[in-house]
């Protein structure tokens, strides 16, 4: 069961056994850094807002697709994979610290990469038999074929095991710039808000990529730049284009229409990536864009007791039931995804739509063209230019 109010899954308030090692202190602006603050750009922006104030102003009545959870967020160790699954699909939350009440403290973060990597080895583990699915099977009883009486594996077991999202704390005092600065440094996509109190840390929430994009749309972008016409000069590398910025033409991690949904989670776990776009190859070689897949899709395959079947349909087929399911479907026939940019489309406006549709990536696409892909990850260094 989930834990209730007060226990390790919705307390906010829980003593952290992070590394001491970690130096969490506010970093003081330079000389050169007050100068730069005075000439009112997007750098000084981000060094005169903490994070702990971020944290707090996310509003979840701005969420359109469910209300926030009021209370920073973390899973107790002993809950299973698929209540973790539940809990990040309840809350609409990609990812959340696990907590150990044997150990005092955190042990590492669960989000949709170690899910995606748990199916994986299990799957791998199922031998090949002629006829490997069986439609009476479930999630439980593909684990219970992996891994011998363990039929309700615990997310301690699950956390980390991408590999690719290791926990990252910041004090609630520190700037924006130093979040910003750790997104890039570890390549993580979230952040651990702890505020000090006495001789402890508490954790006192999640600071994601996601939400430094929607603080820079609604300070720089074109709503902020109708209110007040310094806002479009505070970012000059904002004001360029996505090809002028060279994130054009970069290789896209692909599966064709007829490929299975497990193929795309594979390719996403071997390239270390969050979605791969579905194409159609046309004569002419061009990838003509049909779809996507992301890693927060596995949600649907986990929340469902015969949901695992679901790996084995096709991408595309996966990918317009998931449209659909999402209330995003635009019409009978129309094919291709909403969250597209183009070359000449300019970084704001890419951060702007990536804010309003709480996208973690957009397709950049010549017509129906796949011409390469911008991620939160593309855009984090971007901030500090």
């Amino acid at each position: 069961m989930l834990a209730q109010p007060g226990s390790p899954f919705t307390s906010g308030w829980i003593e952290s056994s992070l590394d001491a090692n970690h130096n969490l202190k506010s970093n003081r602006m330079t000389s050169v850094e007050q100068q730069i603050a005075a000439n009112g750009t997007l750098y000084a922006l981000l060094d005169s807002l903490t994070c702990g104030e971020v944290i707090k102003d996310q509003d979840p009545a701005a969420n359109k697709l469910g209300a926030r959870p009021q209370h920073p967020l973390c899973l107790d160790s002993e809950l299973s994979v698929s209540e973790g699954c539940e809990a990040l699909a309840a809350n609409r939350i990609t990812s959340a610290p696990v907590y150990d009440a044997n150990k005092g403290g955190f042990i590492g973060m669960l989000d949709y990469r170690d899910l995606v990597a748990f199916v994986l080895s299990v799957l791998h583990k199922v031998p090949k038999d002629p006829s490997p699915v069986d439609v009476s099977m479930d999630v439980t009883d593909i684990v219970k074929r992996a891994l011998v009486n363990k039929s309700e594996v615990p997310i301690k077991l699950v956390s980390n095991l991408s590999h690719s999202n290791p926990l990252i704390p910041v004090q609630a005092s520190a700037s924006i710039r130093v979040a910003v600065e750790e997104f890039v440094r570890n390549h993580v996509h979230r952040v651990v808000v702890l505020q000090p109190e006495n001789d402890t840390a508490h954790f006192a929430g999640i600071l994601s990529q996601s939400a430094v994009a929607a603080l820079v749309a609604s300070r720089v972008g074109k709503l902020a730049g109708a209110a007040d016409p310094t806002a479009k000069s505070m970012w000059a590398t904002g004001n360029k284009t996505l090809q002028e910025l060279g994130l054009v033409g970069k290789d896209i991690i692909s599966v064709i229409p007829d490929d299975t949904v497990l193929e795309g989670l594979y390719m996403m776990h071997e390239h270390k990536i969050s979605s791969v776009a579905i194409v159609e190859r046309t004569e002419q070689g061009d990838n003509q864009l049909v779809g996507s897949i992301s890693m927060t899709d596995i949600k649907a395959i986990l929340a469902d007791r015969k949901g695992w079947r679901r790996l084995y349909e096709r991408a595309f087929d996966f990918f317009t039931s998931m449209r659909f399911e999402q209330g995003l479907e635009a019409g009978g026939d129309d094919r291709i995804p909403t969250f597209t940019v183009h070359p000449e489309t300019t970084l704001i406006a890419t951060i702007e739509k990536m804010a309003a549709t709480r996208g973690h990536r957009v397709w950049v696409v010549e017509g129906s063209r796949a011409v390469g892909v911008v991620s939160l990850s593309d855009i984090m260094p971007l901030l500090l230019k």
